[in-house]
């Protein structure tokens, strides 16, 4: 299933603080800005929700600025939808290979860096490739109103 992944900081200095960030089999990095209220992937024109699956890539995901939902679906998981929260100074979200995943950014955006793990089998036309729910019907009843619930994590009350 995802994780969340503690990091380490190993040092401060008056108003600066230093952290280990390091996830030690990344083999990419990618930063990956919203700059408002972005969704990504977007919906697609009929309004249906769109994920990105990626079947040779793990995803370590790191807020560096503002915060970002996540709306996981993996169907091998004994409880398959979950939306984490992830904002600035918390956990890296670890989504593995093969999980639906969709993010929304807070209204003033966010900034990410993912600190990927490829497989050599990875390219960009099959890791960014957009799933529509509207033409997968197992995930849009798994993320519809009639569904269960979704299990919540990262959210402050």
């Amino acid at each position: 299933m995802f994780e969340m992944v503690s990091y380490k900081k190993f040092r401060d200095t008056p108003s600066v603080r230093f952290f280990d960030i390091t996830v030690p089999e990344s083999n990419v990095r990618d930063l990956v800005v919203h700059t408002g209220p972005a969704t990504s992937p977007p919906d697609s024109d009929r309004g249906y929700w769109q994920f990105y699956l990626h079947p040779h890539q793990e995803d370590n995901l790191l807020a560096i600025s503002g915060g970002r939902t996540f709306y996981l679906v993996n169907f091998t998981w004994n409880y398959p939808y979950h939306i984490v929260r992830l904002e600035t100074d918390r956990e890296i979200l670890r989504i593995p290979r093969g999980t639906f995943h969709r993010s929304v950014s807070d209204r003033n955006g966010s900034v990410v860096m993912n600190q990927a793990v490829r497989d050599l089998e990875a390219t960009v036309a099959s890791e960014f490739r957009v799933y529509d729910s509207g033409k997968i019907p197992r995930l849009l009843k798994a993320t519809s109103t009639s569904a269960p619930l979704p299990k919540l994590h990262g959210f402050q009350w």
